[in-house]
This record gives C-alpha cells, sequence and structure tokens, in this order.
C-alpha cells in the first residue's frame, strides 16, 4: 500500500500520522512504519482556521497525495535519524547483494518459471524449483561454491529462500533427468528473444576432475586436460555461431570423446530443430568416423583443423608455399614474398593494412577408407582450406619468444630440465652426448635447439582445415574458423569464473544437476556480455560487478550502495532499466524492480 493516514485516538484528543508499509529485512515480516506526525485534531483545526474534522481530514488527504505524487516523481527527499550512540542489532543481515537480480531477470525473460511449472506438473514435488534454479545459477555467478554454501549466499539476496537446503539437492536429480527439455527450451525462448545465428555450431570437450582415489563407473580415470591423476567425467558443449551455448552432454571419463560427439548431434537434431548443421572442431574430436557421419547427413556438414605437420609431403609444401594466395572478394592472387618489408598494400583500389587481413588458398582432396558409419568402404571428398595472417605469425612469434626467455633461463639450472610437450620452454632445450669435437661429453650438456626453432618458424601465421562445404560456402569456413577459440574461452570460464570443479557431489545424477546448472550460468552471461551489454566490456569487469553490487539497509525502507558506481554499473542500469547507483534506494523502487524481474517479459533489449 502507498502513504495513508492514521489516526490515534485517547480519551480527550485525537492524533495523526502518515504511515507506510515496510517489508523489515531483519525481521523479515511486513510492518508500517511512521513517514510523518502531523499533529492532534485541535492544533491541525487551528492550522487549517476550521472547526470542521471532517475539512481537517479533507487538507490531510491532499497532503498525503502531494507525498505520494513526490514519490511517483522520485524527488522525494529522505530525512534520517542515525544516532553514534545507537547500535545496530546483533547477527542482522545489513548487506544484501542485489546483482543477482539482473541474472534472475535473464532466466526470467527465459521462460524459466514456465519451464519448471511444467515439470513441477509431471513430478509433484511442492519446492519451488524456478526460484532454486534461479538461486543456483545466480549465486554460481556471485559466489561459486558448494551446494551448501550456495544455499547459504542465497541468503544474502534480497529474496531470501523459501525452501530448504535438502530441497536444492533433491532438486539435482530432477535437473538431471529434465535436462534437454530445459535446454530445448531456453533455446526457444531466447530465440524468441533476438535471432539466432546457428549457421556452423562449434563442438569442444574438456573434462572435470574429483579430488577421490576410486572411480564409480562414471567418474573415471582418463585422461585430465589439467594432468591430475583423478577420475573425471567428460563434458561436451555446443555452442552456436554468436558464442552462445546451445547444449552440453556429459559421459564417463574413460570414454572416447568421438563417439560424444554423434550422439549429442542426433539430440540437437531432433529436440533444436536445426535445419543446417555444419559441425567445427578440432581435429582430435572430428576424426574419420565422425567426418563420415556428417558427410552421409543429407543436411550435415563439417570444418575440421587440420595440423600442417601432420599432412602428406606434398600437401605440406603447398599448404606453406608463397604462391598462390588469395583475398576474399578479389579477383586475383598473391605472393608472401612480395608482401615481405610492406604495411600496406592496395586491394580493388583500396590501402589495406597488411597485419589485418586472411591470405588463403584450398584445393579438393579425395581419401578412401573403411567406416563403421558407411557399413564398408567410403570414399571422403575434402576441401583443404589453409589460411596465412601476418597477426597470427606475430602472436606466435611472441608466445616462442617468451618461451626461449625462459628456456634460456632454465640452462643455469640443468637439473631440472627434462623434454617435455611443445608447450612447455623445456621444448627448445637439446642434449649434447658430445663435445665440439666430436669427443664423448663426461657431463650432460645442454643448447637451444635452433634447428627446432627455425623448422617451427616456417609454419608462424599458418592454418588449415578441411571441409566438405562447396566452395561457395569459402567465406562461411574462414569466418567459422577465426570463431573456434570462444568455446575455449568458454570452457576457461566455466573452470575459473564459474568454478565448476573441483565438484562437491558425487552420485551421477547430482553430478549432471549441477553441470547444468553451471551450463545455464554460462549461457546467462554470454546473453548478458553479447546481447545485452554488446561486448563492451570483458570478462572479469562483467563478473566483478555482478559480485560487488551491494546495498547496505539503513532502516525503515531506505537502502544505500556499498559499491563502486562504474560504466559497467550503468550500462546494466541503462538496459535494465533499474539504476542502483542513488543516493538512497528506497525499499518502494527495489520492489518494483524485483516485480519485473520476476516477470516472462522483463527483458528491455534494444
Amino acid at each position: 500500500m502507498a502513504k495513508r493516514i492514521k489516526s490515534s485516538k485517547s480519551k480527550h484528543s485525537e492524533s495523526f500520522y502518515v504511515i507506510d508499509d515496510y517489508y523489515n529485512p531483519e525481521t523479515k515480516k511486513k510492518t508500517t512504519f511512521v513517514v510523518e506526525r502531523l499533529g492532534s485534531l485541535a492544533s491541525l483545526m487551528e492550522k487549517y482556521g476550521t472547526d470542521s474534522r471532517d475539512e481537517v481530514v479533507r487538507q490531510l488527504r491532499d497532503h498525503v497525495e502531494s507525498l505520494r505524487k513526490k514519490d511517483r516523481e522520485d524527488k522525494a527527499v529522505v530525512e534520517l535519524s542515525l544516532s553514534p550512540e545507537h547500535l545496530i542489532s546483533r547477527d542482522s543481515k545489513r548487506v544484501f547483494n542485489i546483482g543477482y537480480l539482473y541474472i534472475r531477470n535473464i532466466l526470467c525473460s527465459l521462460g524459466i518459471r514456465d519451464i519448471c511449472s511444467a515439470i513441477a506438473r509431471e513430478h509433484r514435488f511442492r519446492y519451488d524449483l524456478a526460484a532454486i534454479i534461479s538461486d543456483l545459477v545466480a549465486a554460481r555467478v556471485i559466489c561459486p561454491s558448494s551446494k551448501k554454501s550456495t544455499y547459504e549466499t542465497a541468503a544474502k539476496f534480497l529474496d531470501a529462500p523459501d525452501y530448504s537446503l535438502a530441497d536444492v539437492y533433491r532438486s539435482l536429480s530432477v535437473l538431471s533427468e529434465n535436462r534437454y527439455l530445459i535446454e530445448r527450451e531456453l533455446y526457444r525462448n531466447s530465440a524468441a528473444l533476438f535471432e539466432k545465428n546457428t549457421s556452423v555450431l562449434y563442438y569442444d570437450c574438456t573434462n572435470f576432475y574429483f579430488e577421490i582415489e576410486e572411480e564409480d563407473g562414471f567418474r573415471m580415470y582418463g585422461k585430465c586436460k589439467e594432468n591430475r591423476p583423478s577420475p573425471i567425467v567428460q563434458y561436451g558443449l555446443f555452442m552456436d555461431s554468436d558464442g552462445i551455448p546451445l547444449a552440453d552432454y556429459i559421459f564417463p571419463g574413460n570414454q572416447n570423446e568421438q563417439k560424444s560427439l554423434r550422439e549429442l548431434e542426433a539430440r540437437v537434431e531432433k529436440d533444436f530443430e536445426v535445419s543446417r548443421f555444419i559441425v567445427c572442431a578440432d581435429a582430435g574430436l572430428n576424426g574419420w568416423e565422425n567426418k563420415v557421419y556428417n558427410d552421409m547427413k543429407r543436411n550435415g556438414a563439417y570444418i575440421v583443423t587440420q595440423p600442417i605437420r601432420k599432412m602428406a609431403k606434398t600437401m605440406k609444401e603447398w599448404a606453406i608455399s608463397p604462391d598462390g594466395w588469395e583475398l576474399e572478394g578479389h579477383p586475383g592472387t598473391f605472393s608472401l614474398n612480395d608482401l615481405e618489408g610492406k604495411e600496406f598494400i592496395e586491394v580493388s583500389g583500396e590501402k589495406r593494412r597488411i597485419r589485418d587481413l586472411v591470405f588463403f588458398k584450398h584445393r579438393w582432396e579425395k581419401r578412401t577408407r573403411k567406416s563403421e558409419s558407411s557399413g564398408g568402404t567410403y570414399t571422403l571428398e575434402e576441401n583443404y582450406i589453409v589460411t596465412y595472417s601476418r597477426k597470427f605469425a606475430d602472436y606466435q612469434n611472441h608466445i616462442r619468444e617468451k618461451k626461449l626467455e625462459r628456456a634460456r633461463k632454465l640452462l643455469s639450472n640443468p637439473g631440472k630440465l627434462t623434454k617435455t610437450n611443445q608447450r612447455d620452454p623445456r621444448y627448445y632445450i637439446t642434449e649434447m652426448s658430445v663435445t665440439g669435437d666430436g669427443e664423448v661429453a663426461s657431463e650432460k650438456l645442454y643448447e637451444i635447439d635452433e634447428n627446432k626453432i627455425a623448422e617451427e618458424k616456417k609454419y608462424d601465421g599458418f592454418y588449415a582445415v578441411t571441409t566438405d562445404l562447396e566452395d561457395s560456402d569459402l567465406s562461411l569456413i574462414i569466418r567459422a574458423n577465426k570463431q573456434r577459440w570462444e568455446i575455449e574461452e568458454s570452457f576457461q570460464i566455466m573452470k575459473s569464473e564459474l568454478k565448476t570443479r573441483p565438484m562437491y557431489v558425487s552420485r551421477e545424477d547430482s553430478i549432471n544437476g549441477h553441470l547444468l546448472t553451471c551450463f545455464m550460468a554460462l549461457m546467462v552471461y554470454r546473453l548478458l556480455e553479447k546481447k545485452y551489454l554488446n561486448e563492451k566490456y570483458t570478462c572479469d569487469e562483467v563478473f566483478s560487478t555482478l559480485r560487488d553490487l551491494n546495498i547496505t539497509y539503513l532502516n525503515g525502507t531506505n537502502y544505500i550502495p556499498s559499491f563502486t558506481r562504474t560504466e559497467v554499473v550503468d550500462a546494466l542500469a541503462e538496459t535494465f532499466g533499474f539504476q542502483p547507483s542513488r543516493e538512497i534506494i528506497t525499499q518502494k523502487y527495489l520492489k518494483k524492480f524485483q516485480r519485473v524481474v520476476n516477470s516472462k517479459k522483463s527483458t528491455k533489449l534494444k
């Protein structure tokens, strides 16, 4: 209710007040407080020059209406009475995070409440699944931790949980069972908010470790991405061409990754109604069988990275040859030798910076091999596309120089030197068994392997893929290949910002439910980053802003900001229509936004 008049009668007098309602975050109860003491009936009669109580009440109503108008204009000045002698209540919660409201806003826009209502009708549980999902996803962004800690974190939101911790654990099995229903509906509802770009779907796998010693049939020993000697589960992810997660797939840690692509692909085709299925993945995932599987499909195709060093000799020589390079939209060809020492070239009458250009060449090759997917031998005709970028070459050279700098430092401490992988600086150090005079060395000698460096430099700036797409799709293929890094970044976000692992759940259904909430958190972040904030801010800026958006309760209906106003905060305010950077934030203003947040039509996308 809005501000209103209240009278208090005693035996010999009557007094009037302006009161309002508010929710006390300390007692968790709704109550009223006195906004203004208006005085006794006798003093008010004297003030208004009347002896009629009805006239006094009419005048007071006009006064209250003026206060309401000021509230509507949001220009009312709030006066507070605070004393340095008064202590705050013991153990009272006074600081609340409001960053979660933006996350819940997006989830509700995607119809999470309708999705959960349909699931609840099927399972007939009584807890609020939508509230649990919203809090699990928001807490995964605000303060990622175990489910118990997440439940405690949610208590620091303005909307305190009205479900139990046991309900949180129960919900994980429900999430596991309805994984693809939830992901499908989120995808469909997001397509209603903005145009989806599924021209190319990107697939990659990672894995998550568990701090246990024994396998259990699901958490199994496999090749951990972090080289940890712990059981793992494998995790596959499909991402659309805008970098928005589409669907995921979880499977035991000892299973081959390649089969997972076909299984999740079949699921996405069935449930997500993707008309054309072009899969972009690395060579480790999209091997021969997966290539044949997609080539055989009427609407299928693939784009697969191809390590140039593993090509046949003739193909390798063609790939890094300086002649025959093309530019999209330009009729002629270029020689890389002619570009040496130049910063700009003229392309179709326009001066272009070479470092910003991506040159390419391509040729078709046939291979015939046995295939399980075809049930016999299969001939695959593939388009080999090689790109060259001076910017990429500079980047590779920069990385190598940094590793060489570390390798030279290691030469002074031979005890730490062992052969290792190409990413390690020790890769460039070789052991000599003879001296410069050809005699057997009495002790191990080490030096930088210049031949290895020279061989590696030959491939700087070059990148290759194979595909069964026609030549008319060359521009699509080149653009698609440039975006592959986003799925790697998504895994990095899940592991670092969202702290997906180590996991504090052990049952297979609980693991699936946990990873689904992490998937949704990643999806919400990507939508916030790309569709709401137009990729203006870094991952760290967005996450730190949401985590720092705290307000402090003063008294009555008043809060004050406890964060630094930044450009990101203002961008969120403009996009969502809620400005938290006010000197005083009234409970009425907060409640208004909370109602908007929980509405399905809450998005303010431009």
